[in-house]
């Protein structure tokens, strides 16, 4: 029989964020006034009208969040909705970051990795045209495996919440951030390019495979890099790192938080194939993946120690509060 005044109880004494939420959300709007003070400072124009859509679904996501767990008991939709909604303000804030640093004119890495490449006798122009000429569909195959990575981490975010693993779910939104932070301390250190903006690649290779980055993009990077980008917009967005690469930190991290859920397996196949997926169509060095391995576990050792510090100190209900309402119900 169920304990109305115990259910009751659960229900209104629900604070609208989980504490791991407030962790990870903070992280996204430090993000965004990051961009507003240093936008303001390097003189910096964006078109903010452009980013209207992605920020207004963050916040339409967030408030149907707060909305689902105060006042539907949807713990779960919930979580997936507030983690969705954190995902899209930190992801879009620290993109325009990146751009707020354009002009990069003087790449210190790029040498360094080029030689590395040379060295191991990889020469990314030549390995696009071998694969646009002898296994065109290999190559097309590969490019959707590439543009899969954002997709794939959102599905792992809605598997979690969906399973009500919201500690899991906090630790991948909170290391798939700093992961982010990583790559662009790195990127500030040793500024570097992917090859995209060093090789033009013969057009034809481009359509056989459909190449990601090809040399329109490579050509749009180069004049960023050196002149910079008047007005940053929604479609003036770039990848603009290539040691560590994200791609990697992406994949990292999919497969990570996947395991011990149904996708595991498959992910684990589509992200073996995202390896040579993020050098052909991500034009990037052998050293960017590795770079992006280490970024991964480096995010993840910090994620921990971020969501640990001062923990029981903020209100809200923990992370199993979903586990404990379901055993009141229960009762």
């Amino acid at each position: 029989m169920v304990d109305a005044s115990i259910t009751e109880q659960s229900n209104s004494n629900s604070a609208p964020l989980r504490q791991g939420e407030i962790r990870y959300l903070s992280l996204g709007l430090a993000a965004f006034v990051a961009i507003v003070t240093l936008s303001y400072w390097r003189s910096q124009p964006i078109d903010w009208m452009s980013f209207l859509n992605i920020y207004g679904a963050a916040l339409g996501l967030l408030l149907i969040g707060i909305y689902l767990r105060t006042y539907k008991d949807a713990e779960r939709f919930a979580c997936i909705t507030v983690a969705l909604a954190g995902y899209a303000l930190f992801g879009v804030s620290m993109g325009i970051v990146f751009h707020i640093y354009m002009p990069r004119p003087e790449p210190v890495l790029d040498e360094f990795l080029l030689r590395f490449d040379h060295y191991f006798g990889y020469h990314w122009p030549d390995a696009v045209t071998w694969l646009a000429r002898d296994y065109a569909w290999l190559g097309r195959a590969l490019s959707y495996v590439y543009v899969s990575s954002f997709a794939q981490l959102v599905l792992v975010i809605v598997m979690l919440g969906a399973a009500g693993r919201a500690a899991r779910l906090d630790m991948l939104l909170v290391t798939g951030m700093i992961g982010l932070f990583l790559t662009f301390v790195v990127w500030q250190l040793l500024p570097n390019f992917s090859m995209g903006i060093h090789y033009p690649i013969p057009s034809e290779a481009e359509q056989a495979i459909r190449l990601v980055t090809n040399t329109s993009y490579g050509q749009a990077l180069k004049e960023a890099a050196l002149n910079g980008i008047p007005v940053i917009s929604n479609e003036t967005m770039l990848g603009v790192v290539a040691f560590p690469s994200y791609h990697t930190v992406m994949a990292c991290l999919t497969v990570w938080f996947a395991f011990r859920t149904v996708a595991f397996w498959p992910i684990v196949i589509l992200n073996i194939a995202m390896i040579p997926a993020i050098h052909i169509h991500g034009a990037h060095h052998i050293l960017d993946f590795f770079g992006g391995v280490f970024v991964s576990f480096a995010a993840l050792s910090l994620a921990g120690v971020f969501l640990s510090a001062g923990q029981g100190l903020t209100r809200g209900p923990s992370s199993n509060s979903f586990n404990r309402h379901q055993s009141h119900r229960n009762t």
